[in-house]
């Protein structure tokens, strides 16, 4: 064997070992993927999602790539994402556990009223108590939960101005959840369930809703706000989010992606949402003081009391309905607190 020959031959025997060690790692490479009902322009999808997703891809040591798939691109349905991600027609979702009632029951404790004082303190108390065990949800089994968080608290937000309990009686409002439709019923209003985010700005300007409790953010991205301009400034709970990936798709996936999966949820997972959340919350709400034509309300003093009272008995019903309802409430209220410092 001649020298140029024996170096052809190594040559080849090396490029033959390289090109299959990539057709490996081409092959090793697994696409999640995550279906969302939020637009592809929001914070939420840009800031967090997107950034929790790019996370988990870099660190998965070439083994993963998220593809995510914004505003209902695989689903319009938003409160089908759950079941779909439980019946392994997508690998990951993002969505309302509220859209699916009896899914996270233990969550719903987000929506009481005066509970949750931001999305960052509401999500890192909220991921404790999966993590802890107590909040397990019902059919949930077929699920891994990455993210557990709750938004900033919500206002109310109506088409006419409401100071008092006076004004909002017998109103059409909207809750996203049985809890706040609990305190829409508790203020003397009429509480209306089963409309997604994305249908709430068409109800209010086809008057079939005269107001809605939300958060600011929903306000802006979903163009609530271009229809509603009269805000009320009293906290009447939030609204529990999630994220999930089939448990089966992660049990299969190789350790490296399991690894990086976990170092970026949990706690990690929540404090970019609260974060990123707040500051938005913070934004749109300064922004839309700026605006024309808007009306923002607090209640007086006494007025708040009143509101108060209404709001007990929601929290008194949510303790008594709830299986194990007084532990989880104190637990809650403890982790909120330990957030909190």
């Amino acid at each position: 064997m001649t020298h140029a020959f024996g170096k052809t031959l190594l040559s080849l025997a090396t490029a033959l070992v390289l090109g299959t060690g990539a057709a490996t790692c081409a092959q090793a490479q697994q696409e999640l993927r995550f279906t969302t009902s939020v637009p592809a322009n929001s914070f939420i999808y840009a800031d967090i999602l997107s950034v929790w997703a790019e996370r988990v891809t870099a660190d998965s040591e070439g083994t993963l790539t998220i593809r995510l798939f914004p505003a209902g691109t695989l689903g319009r349905d938003a409160s089908a994402h759950l079941d779909m991600v439980r019946n392994g027609i997508v690998d990951l979702a993002y969505f309302i556990p509220g859209y699916t009632p009896g899914a996270m029951t233990e969550a719903t404790i987000v929506e009481l009223p005066n509970m949750v004082p931001s999305a960052t303190i509401g999500s890192v108390a909220a991921t404790r108590m999966v993590e802890e065990g107590l909040w397990t949800g019902q059919g949930m089994e077929s699920v891994k939960i990455l993210g557990m968080f709750s938004t900033a608290p919500t206002l109310l937000t109506t088409r006419g101005p409401v100071a008092s309990l006076e004004d909002v009686a017998n109103l059409n409002l909207r809750g996203a959840g049985p809890t706040l439709l609990a305190s829409i019923e508790a203020i003397g209003a009429t509480p209306v369930g089963g409309l997604t985010a994305p249908q709430i700005a068409e109800a209010l300007s086809r008057g079939l809703l005269d107001g809605t409790i939300n958060e600011w953010v929903a306000l802006t991205i979903f163009g609530i706000s271009q229809t509603a301009q009269n805000h009320l400034n009293v906290n009447m709970g939030a609204s529990a989010i999630m994220v999930a990936i089939n448990r089966a798709t992660y049990d299969a996936l190789p350790a490296a992606a399991q690894a990086a999966i976990d170092r970026h949820s949990g706690e990690a997972f929540a404090r970019l949402w609260g974060e990123t959340f707040d500051a938005r919350i913070e934004a749109f709400r300064s922004a839309a003081e700026q605006e024309p034509g808007r009306n923002f309300t607090t209640l007086s003093e006494a007025e708040q009391a009143r509101w108060d009272e209404r709001f007990q008995t929601v929290i008194d019903g949510w303790i008594a309905e709830t299986p194990n309802g007084q532990a989880l409430y104190d637990s809650f209220r403890a982790a909120v607190a330990e957030a909190a410092n």
